[in-house]
């Protein structure tokens, strides 16, 4: 069993081949032979999931008052496409005429393909340094018609490392003058280009280092950087004075937990169990507002999802919980105004045993219209996927006009009606599932969307 982590976390979904999305619209037998997934929805009680942290309550974050509308317009659609299609009175391609025509209110933004680390357990191994590149004023021109139909927040993360794209800097502070959210995920071997783009960073906003040791010998290891000179320490020592730049945004220090006999890519992975409370107590000295611990993450060998879990014994299971356990109570010890120990979603819910309650997935996956990926190598709809041809909504510069992102929408629509979720991710623990479902039930139940009160106003429309 191949095991692999992705930096971002956030959603553990797989696609096998469905409809080739490369055509980017489907020929007429395909049209003709489609059964909406809907027929087969059935209903179930949407519960509170008590593991999700806040910032994965997608739940609490469509509800809010900006980003509400946008909700309802979704799930109006969706009835009067599933009314229309019951009573045999419309198309597909009739329902996709009216459909919304919003942007993606978040998207996963990778820049680049490039990256200077050779670590053994990078997700997009294949698809590193390929010298695959946007035109970067059509890359601006994307982000800013997508502002322009209500994106409200990127991820700059993934497909390599951001800070090495030469127009990194120009990209945030046009997302910025856009008044978007930004997040960065990088390696730290750039972190003058950080210190750089700091000044405009907001309280909302967020950089997060993937790091992963408490020690540079393991940090080496794991990583292998290109640079002498980039080690872990000195990494670290960047962050007072980015600090001193601008204290109002959080900076984070990602570790992924990796145990005995973890491998990926037919390569062991270096353990790092050990160093947890090491890597905390680093983080905080350094001036870190927080370490973020999480699983190393398992493909099924069925479908190559990516799930949770660990493929061994109970008591071998026990033992690496165990000893996870412990080192997080003694790093949660360095908690304080400043400083915070987090544990992900995925951490919870591998130590309780509860993450089969999020395999359970609707039909029609749903959160897809409202998150998406934008690569390099095209539009996805699962940061997981982002180079897997079957989840292709469109080409790079799909959305550098305003046709291109009604265009792209409609894609998405057609995937999400051909994408058979309960199937394909019955092995998938989705943290997007409750969310999925919670829409799925506002779709059954019209009454319930008059009375659908908005959530306090988070201010945070990271998806």
């Amino acid at each position: 069993m191949e095991k692999i982590h992705t930096d971002s976390g956030e959603v553990l979904m797989t696609l096998s081949p469905l409809i080739d999305f490369t055509k980017h619209s489907f020929d007429e037998q395909t049209k003709n032979e489609l059964v909406p997934l809907h027929v087969k929805s059935t209903a179930k009680e949407v519960e509170k999931q008590t593991e999700l942290s806040p910032i994965h309550d997608f739940m609490g974050k469509l509800r809010q008052p900006e980003v509400l509308d946008r909700l309802k317009e979704y799930v109006a659609w969706q009835i009067e496409w599933r009314n229309g299609y019951a009573n045999n009175s419309m198309t597909l391609e009739e329902a996709l005429e009216k459909a919304p025509t919003s942007a993606p209110i978040s998207i996963n933004l990778d820049v680049t393909t490039a990256c200077n680390y050779r670590c053994d357990h990078c997700v997009d191994m294949d698809i590193l340094n390929k010298n695959i590149n946007y035109e970067h004023e059509k890359l601006k021109d994307s982000l800013t018609y997508l502002a322009e139909k209500g994106l409200r927040s990127v991820i700059i993360i993934g497909g390599g490392e951001p800070t090495a794209y030469k127009g990194f800097e120009d990209i945030v502070r046009h997302l910025k003058a856009m008044d978007i959210q930004i997040g960065v995920v990088t390696n730290g071997s750039m972190m003058k280009k950080i210190e750089a783009i700091a000044d405009v960073l907001e309280p909302r906003d967020w950089v997060r280092l993937s790091l992963d040791s408490g020690t540079n010998e393991t940090f080496r290891a794991m990583h292998k950087p290109g640079s002498k000179k980039c080690t872990l320490e000195w990494i670290c020592s960047h962050i007072p004075a980015i600090k001193k730049v601008n204290p109002n945004f959080q900076i984070g220090f990602s570790f992924i937990i990796v145990w005995k006999d973890c491998e990926t890519n037919d390569t062991k992975i270096i353990e790092n169990v050990d160093e947890m409370l090491t890597a905390a107590r680093l983080a905080k000295d350094h001036e870190f507002n927080y370490i973020s611990f999480k699983p190393f993450l398992t493909r099924a060998e069925l479908n190559n999802a990516e799930i949770i879990g660990i493929d061994k014994e109970r008591e071998y299971v026990e033992s690496v919980m165990k000893k996870i356990r412990d080192s997080i109570n003694e790093a949660k010890k360095l908690d304080d105004d400043s400083f915070a120990v987090i544990e992900s979603t995925n951490l919870r819910v591998l130590e309780n045993g509860t993450y089969m309650n999020y395999t359970e997935q609707p039909h029609n996956c749903h959160m897809q219209y409202f998150r998406q990926v934008l690569s390099p190598l095209g539009v996805f709809n699962c940061p997981v996927y982002r180079h897997v041809p079957q989840a292709l909504l469109g080409e790079k510069h799909a959305y550098d006009t305003q046709q291109g992102v009604i265009d792209t929408q409609k894609n998405t629509l057609r995937l999400i009606e051909a994408f058979d979720a309960t199937n394909e991710c019955k092995d998938v623990t989705c943290l997007y599932n409750n969310a999925n479902w919670f829409i799925e039930d506002l779709i059954n139940h019209p009454e319930k969307i008059e009375n659908l009160d908005s959530s306090f106003d988070r201010g945070d429309y990271f998806l």
